[in-house]
C-alpha cells in the first residue's frame, strides 16, 4: 500500500511539472494618476481643466507591447494605439535606462509617450514613478506598481 502512495504521489509531481511550462510569465504595470496638468501659454505647467475626472484614477501597462490595457478612466483619452498605430518600446532595456514607451499618430500628428522609471535608481523602491503626456496634451504623473501575472 505504502509503494501506491508513493508512486501516485510521484505521478502527481510529474503531472505538475510538466503541466508547468506551458505557463509564461507577463509583467504589467499598474499605475494611479496623482497628477494632471497641461502646459499653459508661458509655458508652465498648471493643472489641466480635465484635472478632477482623472485623479486617483488608475491604468495598466503592458511591458511586452507597451499598450494601456485598461483604465477606470475615460479609455480614449488614455490610449496609446489604435487599429492602425501602434506603440513603440524606445528603451534599450538597460538597467540604468527607464521603460519607455512612444506612439506617433500620423493621421492626426498627435503623439503619445510614457515613461516609467523602473530602472536601476528604484530598483528598491516598490513605487515606481512614471510621466505620460497622452495624444491630447494631457501630461499625467504618479507611481506604478509591477504586477507578474501568469498566463498559460
Amino acid at each position: 500500500m505504502r509503494f501506491i502512495t508513493s508512486h501516485l504521489y510521484m505521478h502527481s509531481a510529474l503531472l505538475i511539472l510538466i503541466t508547468l511550462p506551458g505557463l509564461a510569465q507577463a509583467t504589467q504595470y499598474n499605475c494611479v494618476i496623482k497628477n494632471v496638468s497641461e502646459m499653459n501659454q508661458n509655458g508652465y505647467f498648471v493643472r489641466h481643466g480635465w484635472s478632477a475626472n482623472y485623479m486617483n484614477r488608475e491604468f495598466t501597462v503592458d511591458r511586452d507591447t507597451g499598450r494601456i490595457l485598461n483604465t477606470t478612466a475615460l479609455k480614449q483619452r488614455l490610449s496609446n494605439a489604435n487599429a492602425e498605430y501602434k506603440p513603440q518600446i524606445i528603451n534599450s532595456e538597460r538597467p540604468d535606462t527607464p521603460f519607455r514607451v512612444f506612439t506617433h499618430f500620423a493621421d492626426s500628428g498627435n503623439y503619445a509617450l510614457l515613461e516609467i522609471r523602473d530602472n536601476q535608481a528604484y530598483a528598491d523602491s516598490p513605487q515606481k514613478p512614471y510621466f505620460y503626456h497622452t495624444d491630447i496634451g494631457m501630461i499625467l504623473s504618479g507611481t506604478c506598481t509591477v504586477i507578474e501575472i501568469t498566463t498559460r
